[in-house]
C-alpha cells in the first residue's frame, strides 16, 4: 500500500471523492460524511445533475471506490486517505 502524506484536518466533517468518467459510467463527485455506526451520510453528483442524498455502509463505499481504481477510473483522493476516512482513522 503506497504511503499517502496527505493529511486530513481532524475537524473536518466530510470528504470529497471525484471519481472519473470511463466505460459508460458519467463522473461522478462524493461527498462523504464521517462515518457512525459503519454508517456514511453521502451526498452524490453524477455529471452535473442535482445531489442525490443518502446513507451508504462504509464497506460498500469501500468496495465501489476499489472497483473504480481496479477499473483505471481517475480517483482525485488516495484510497489509502479514503480508506482511512471510512474506517473513522482519518
Amino acid at each position: 500500500m503506497p504511503y499517502d502524506p496527505t493529511p486530513v484536518d481532524a475537524t473536518r466533517e466530510s470528504l470529497d471523492v471525484q471519481v472519473g468518467a470511463g466505460r459508460g459510467e458519467p463522473e461522478r463527485l462524493y461527498i462523504l460524511g464521517r462515518p457512525r455506526h459503519g454508517i456514511v451520510e453521502v451526498r452524490e453528483i453524477v455529471g452535473g445533475c442535482a445531489p442525490r442524498e443518502y446513507q451508504e455502509r462504509a464497506d460498500v463505499l469501500l468496495e465501489r471506490f476499489e472497483r473504480a481504481q481496479r477499473d483505471r477510473r481517475r480517483i482525485n483522493a488516495e484510497l489509502h486517505l479514503i480508506r482511512r476516512w471510512l474506517d473513522g482513522l482519518a
